[in-house]
């Protein structure tokens, strides 16, 4: 779970970094105290022999600038303004958080990037069924994503 919420939290933080709004002391504040957040909020949640069991929770969405709870408590437990937060980071952003599978999606309608995944970390020898049928949740967000984007057309039509 350490590798992958450091991930998580490395990726939230190189967009902020970007921008260079944020000073290395604010920066570094936020990035610990978001790994701690996501460390505390998982700690419950986390299965790695069912790998899609529990990824709604482990979300993080940005939809419309509207912040997720999760990045609000680390901006306030750092001492940064969640209006700062909202003008630096994406307006549309989702990020999954699933044992060995870290992905991200920029707005709606955007492809899904990995930042990491199981051919990245070690993987245990017991697999699951459903991690048998979609591979891991990155494939099963594609499916579904792929299933949404079909039955929008249809409804267009």
């Amino acid at each position: 779970m350490k590798h992958e919420v450091l991930s998580a939290v490395n990726f939230v933080s190189g967009l902020l970094k970007h921008r260079k709004t944020l000073t290395p002391d604010e920066l570094d504040r936020f990035s610990s105290s978001l790994f701690r957040v996501l460390m505390t909020r998982y700690s419950n949640h986390w299965f790695p022999e069912h790998p899609c069991r529990g990824s709604a929770f482990r979300c993080i969405r940005i939809v419309k600038k509207k912040l997720d709870p999760v990045v609000i408590l680390a901006a306030t437990d750092s001492g940064i303004s969640e209006v700062c937060l909202q003008e630096l980071l994406p307006s549309e952003l989702t990020l999954w958080v699933d044992p060995n599978d870290v992905c991200y999606r920029f707005g709606e309608d955007g492809s899904i990037g990995v930042i990491q995944d199981s051919t990245m970390s070690t993987r245990s020898e017991s697999v699951s069924s459903s991690h048998d049928i979609f591979d891991n949740c990155r494939n099963e967000h594609l499916r579904r994503s792929e299933f949404v984007d079909c039955m929008a057309t249809v409804i267009a039509v």
